[in-house]
């Protein structure tokens, strides 16, 4: 891959990458040495790297590296409506938060799959060669997801009351 080819990959990738790496470690400043990390590997295994498969390989590196900042004792920060808007409501930022404790809530088997989809922007297709299960596999388990954040987040509204 040429220089210019890589930068083309950055330009088109870094964005989902930074997303994804910020919700899986909830630190703005973690998620920018997660994502600068990914774009390093990348750079120095620039010659494996298909095009059809680049954002898939870049969140799998990001998904890696951040497990194995977990690992190594960084403790999971705090997101405080990094993703609302500056102008969120404060109920807005409420119910961002109790649905980011929700999605941490769930099993790993549930929430990599949910996240790649939803943070990552990946297809099922490319989340069954990722994770190295079958298609139905995928989709099966992104329903389950979204039906176990639907009930705590119906729970969490009716505790409210």
């Amino acid at each position: 891959m040429q220089t210019t080819d890589f930068h083309g990959l950055y330009e088109a990738h870094a964005r989902d990458v930074h997303r994804f790496a910020l919700f899986l470690t909830g630190n703005a400043a973690e998620a920018d040495d997660v994502t600068a990390e990914v774009f390093l590997r990348a750079w120095t295994g620039r010659d494996r790297i298909r095009h059809a498969t680049a954002r898939a390989y870049l969140l799998a590196i990001a998904k890696n590296l951040a497990r194995d900042g977990r690992r190594r004792g960084r403790r999971e920060g705090e997101l405080t409506g990094e993703f609302v808007a500056g102008g969120a409501a404060p109920d807005e930022r409420v119910d961002f938060e109790q649905t980011l404790d929700a999605l941490r809530a769930l099993p790993e088997d549930l929430r990599e799959p949910l996240s790649l989809h939803v943070f990552g922007g990946l297809p099922y297709e490319e989340i069954a060669r990722e994770l190295g299960v079958p298609l139905p596999t995928v989709k099966i388990r992104i329903y389950r997801a979204r039906v176990r954040l639907a009930e705590r987040m119906q729970r969490t509204k009716e505790a409210k009351r």
